[in-house]
């Protein structure tokens, strides 16, 4: 017999992400999020650490999202109530906490900009769509210019948040917009960026066609994260290129693509992006029952673990809400799937992203590697 999780959970929703932070305070969204998770600015924060809650935040594109879970009832309270009451404090002690709130976002910035994986996910984007990404964290003059008077007027999307909860129906409130409009424009390129370092990073991502998620996420699995995969064949048994890989999906549905990172020697990486973009299109053949059922296997065990934390239950109740399938949608999709069917790519050419020690040499047979598989 199964037995409920004590306690309970909920999630905040606030109707505006890093997207829509004015140019020149770029990081507005992120610092509202870090005064709002601060138990020094009160509230919410200030009672989630006293009574030991949970807690999370997830800062996206047009979403900015608190989640809290408590473990025992009688600490349900109306948790918009609190994050109402959270603010800098006045005068010298609020200007305190922004300067050090500034400080941490600013050690941040560099910090991200420095890793190489921060640096591949930049050079793929600006790979596939031609465009730098947006800078979630912003720049450390943009977050300098950020004042309390901002922060104050920012902070009044508390009063349009949207709190939702494992087993009822959610709070009125303004809510996340779903991104609309036409997806963006497929490019593709190679970009490569020189950063010091023993090791580099290769990525390909090409572009399918329409696909439901449960499917991408199933051809992402038969790539594989771990041992029995189709990447651990072909880069560390069959080719003896890379020590480290990854493969992931990316959405919506009508501008999806799915890609593959190895982690090698600056001398084998226009080798890895030749095997890596073979691996990726050998999918267009389909899968076989065995590989389909292991990679079907490990996504229910990723989805079910994640419905059985703290934060699963509403978490899929806010899919619910929202109009988006829930976990046991996924998995009932994923159950009628015997053997996957050939990944259908878009006729477009790969985005591919370098990032290590290069010199002339592996720049060269970069772009001949690249002009190969394109």
């Amino acid at each position: 017999m199964t037995t409920l999780r004590p306690g309970g959970a909920c999630i905040v929703e606030l109707p505006a992400g890093y997207h829509d932070d004015p140019p020149e305070r770029s990081g507005l969204a992120a610092l509202l999020a870090a005064v709002l998770n601060d138990p020094r600015c009160g509230g919410a924060p200030a009672r989630a650490a006293a009574q030991g809650w949970r807690t999370r935040h997830r800062l996206d594109e047009r979403c900015s999202s608190f989640g809290y879970a408590w473990s025992r009832s009688e600490h349900q309270v109306s948790i918009l109530d609190h994050l109402r009451q959270t603010r800098l404090p006045a005068g010298p002690a609020g200007e305190a906490i922004l300067a050090d709130l500034r400080a941490r976002q600013t050690a941040a910035i560099d910090g991200r900009r420095a890793t190489p994986l921060a640096l591949v996910g930049g050079a793929l984007d600006r790979a596939a769509w031609g465009t730098a990404p947006h800078r979630l964290l912003g720049t450390p003059e943009t977050v300098a210019a950020v004042t309390v008077a901002d922060l104050a007027e920012a902070g009044e999307l508390v009063t349009r948040a949207r709190v939702y909860h494992a087993d009822q129906p959610p709070d009125p409130g303004v809510g996340c917009a779903t991104p609309a409009g036409r997806p963006p424009r497929w490019r593709g390129g190679l970009d490569i960026v020189a950063h010091p370092g023993s090791d580099a990073r290769v990525a390909v991502r090409l572009p399918v066609t329409r696909i439901p998620v449960e499917l991408l996420d199933l051809f992402v699995e038969v790539l594989g994260n771990g041992t029995d995969g189709r990447l651990h064949h072909e880069l560390r048994h069959r080719n003896r290129l890379a020590y480290g890989f990854t493969a992931a999906g990316w959405g919506p549905a009508e501008a999806a693509s799915i890609g593959a990172t190895a982690t090698v020697a600056a001398e084998h990486a226009a080798p890895a992006m030749r095997v890596l973009a073979a691996t990726l299109r050998r999918l267009a053949d389909g899968v076989d029952r065995r590989e389909t059922g292991l990679a079907r296997w490990r996504c229910r065990a990723t989805l079910l673990a994640g419905l059985d934390g703290p934060f699963g239950m509403v978490d899929d109740a806010r899919r619910q809400a929202r109009g988006e399938p829930r976990v046991p949608d996924r998995l009932a999709v994923m159950a009628g799937v015997d053997a996957l069917p050939g990944l259908s790519f878009a006729p477009l050419a790969p985005a591919v992203a370098a990032v290590g020690p290069f010199d002339e040499r592996h720049r060269a047979e970069l772009a001949d590697v690249y002009e190969e598989i394109r």
